[in-house]
C-alpha cells in the first residue's frame, strides 16, 4: 500500500513535489474519510517525516510560494529514528518535500523512540533540522 497525498482538486495544480503534482483528492462522499498523506523532508543529515495536515494557497497569486500544514511524526539520523508526535505542527513551504511510502514509513514507525533523558529534546533536534534545511 502507498501513502500518496489527498488534497483539494484545486490545489493539486498548484503544488509540485519536486516537479511532480500532487493527485486530486477523493470526492466527498459517504466513504469513510481517507489516512492523511505521510510526506518526507529531505535534509542534509537526516529526513523528517511528516503528516500532511493541509495545504495553503494564500497569496498564491502574488507570487508566495505554497505552504503545507504538516504534523511533524519522525525524525530519522543515519539508524537513530526519533518520535516527534509531541512537537507543534509546522507551516513550511511545500518545496522539497516528497511523498513518502508504507515500505519507507511503516518499519520507521515500529523504531522510533523518545529521546533519551541526555540527548536534546524532540522540539530541539526538530528546530535544529529545521534550521539546516532553512539554510539549505
Amino acid at each position: 500500500m502507498t501513502l500518496l497525498p489527498r488534497l483539494p482538486a484545486q490545489c493539486a495544480e498548484a503544488i509540485h513535489l519536486l516537479g511532480r503534482p500532487l493527485p486530486a483528492s477523493a470526492e466527498v462522499g459517504s466513504a469513510p474519510p481517507s489516512p492523511r498523506p505521510i510526506l518526507a523532508l529531505p535534509g542534509p543529515q537526516a529526513t523528517l517525516y511528516v503528516e500532511l495536515i493541509q495545504a495553503s494557497l494564500h497569496n498564491l497569486a502574488a507570487g508566495s510560494p505554497p505552504l503545507l500544514w504538516v504534523r511533524p511524526l519522525l525524525l530519522r539520523q543515519g539508524s537513530q529514528v526519533l518520535n516527534l508526535r509531541a512537537t507543534s505542527d509546522l507551516l513550511w513551504p511545500a518545496a522539497g518535500f516528497v511523498p513518502a511510502y508504507a515500505e519507507e514509513v511503516l518499519p520507521l514507525l515500529e523504531q522510533a523512540r523518545d529521546p533519551a533523558p541526555h540527548e536534546l529534546s524532540a522540539r530541539q533536534q526538530l528546530q535544529a533540522f529545521l534550521r539546516q534545511v532553512w539554510r539549505g
